[in-house]
């Protein structure tokens, strides 16, 4: 269990029981329905051993009482190139503006640096439909940007959303590399071959 002393912050790798838990009791609430996989999907690809979930706590000065959770992920692993994908990051709904998301990314970069890279599909904002919607979108790769998540120039598009592709280059070989052949093997790891054929593309 990694630290970081600036929000006093702890990172957890989870166990199947205790993802379940925080995919419950908090993705469900922080993310729209229709982007939610069913837990017995991601039951699934954890028991294959690519999928993984990280809980980011915050411990008190006082022992006595217990860490409580500011932020999580969930990301898919692949073993073939060396890279994960982050399938779902989130701050908790009443933590956010206090510096859990970088610190938790900081943490994060830690955990994995065994690893190539990461691969941050974010909604492109040059498909947004409001400009409401535009300016989040903005807000939240402006966010990866400043943690050393870079942009690249690969498009992709799944389940009716399209993405621009960041990656995290955490120094084992280059994750920018052959990055669209990267992401659609993950997605062929994760989804039956109809499904992928069906709901995913390079644009």
């Amino acid at each position: 269990m990694l630290s970081n002393r600036k929000r006093n912050l702890l990172i957890k790798r989870l166990e199947l029981e205790e993802a379940r838990a925080v995919y419950i009791g908090h993705a469900h609430r922080d993310f729209p329905s229709d982007e939610l996989k069913p837990f017995s999907m991601i039951e699934k690809l954890w028991n294959n051993g690519c999928y993984y979930g990280y809980g980011f706590y915050e411990a008190g000065d006082d022992p006595a009482f217990e860490s409580v959770l500011r932020a999580y992920a969930f990301m898919a692993a692949d073993t073939v190139y060396n890279m994960l994908l982050l399938d779902y990051f989130a701050v908790c709904e009443n933590d956010r503006g206090k510096g859990y998301g970088s610190a938790a990314l900081a943490l994060f970069k830690e955990e994995c640096e065994s690893r190539a890279g990461i691969i941050f599909e974010v909604e492109d904002d040059e498909c947004s439909k409001s400009q409401k919607e535009r300016h989040i979108r903005q807000r939240r790769i402006a966010f990866y940007e400043k943690n050393g998540v870079e942009m690249t120039a690969v498009r992709s598009y799944a389940f009716g959303v399209d993405y621009k592709l960041m990656v995290m280059d955490l120094g084992v070989g280059n994750a920018k590399e052959s990055l669209d052949e990267k992401l659609s093997h993950i997605y062929r790891i994760m989804l039956p071959k109809p499904v992928f054929d069906r709901e995913f593309r390079i644009r």
